[in-house]
């Protein structure tokens, strides 16, 4: 939290720390991640640790720890974060301090399975606002896929529908960043290292 509003040169900066887990659970760990669902509190940070090494700062608080947190979203007063190796994203209630999954594969999005030839939710990585208030959400994988986030209309902390918008059929490619600019209408996103020459670029998708 910046000490002039605006100016992040001096300030405090804070860790969340979900309510009611041990310190040993507060870690990362593939099998019990989705417990960490919640009530949190803020925890400060000692700030000379912090200038050395800012995860060892939150390990000594006991913070919780999520798998690969890739990319932040704010919408209303909800901060929407992308963990990778989690395959969900999870919602920060800002003012009811309460952190729910928002979309999950499995919960309300199917779990890919390429054997199956079924196209799910794998490492989301990167987030944007779309023109209505929806989150939209890219896939850091292959086939990476971009999904688009209902809201929370029963207001239970998870998108009440997740839809599937498009998928890249390229071996090896992979979106990376996704943007909604002045026009409501396009949507862009970027592609790299794909198999094909000279297929990387940023590309654009426009509603008629």
């Amino acid at each position: 939290m910046p000490t002039k509003r605006g100016d992040l040169s001096d300030g405090r900066l804070y860790a969340l720390k979900i309510k009611g887990l041990s310190d040993a659970e507060q870690k990362w760990s593939p099998a019990t991640y989705d417990r960490k669902v919640g009530a949190f509190e803020w925890v400060a940070l000692d700030m000379d640790k912090v200038v050395v090494d800012a995860d060892a700062a939150s390990g000594a608080v006991n913070a919780t720890e999520f798998g690969r947190p890739e990319d932040v979203e704010v919408i209303g007063d909800t901060l929407y974060v992308a963990n990778t190796s989690e395959d969900r994203v999870v919602a920060v209630d800002l003012n009811k301090n309460v952190l729910t999954s928002f979309v999950q594969a499995g919960k309300n999005v199917p779990v890919e399975n390429a054997g199956a030839k079924v196209t799910g939710f794998n490492s989301p990585d990167n987030l944007a606002q779309g023109p209505d208030g929806r989150l939209w959400i890219v896939e850091d994988n292959y086939l990476s896929d971009i999904y688009v986030a209902g809201k929370d209309n029963d207001k239970d902390g998870t998108a009440d529908k997740v839809e599937l918008f498009g998928s890249l059929k390229d071996p090896g490619a992979e979106i990376s960043g996704i943007y909604f600019g002045k026009d409501p209408k396009s949507l862009f996103f970027n592609v790299q290292h794909p198999d094909k020459p000279k297929a990387d670029g940023t590309w654009k998708i426009t509603r008629r």
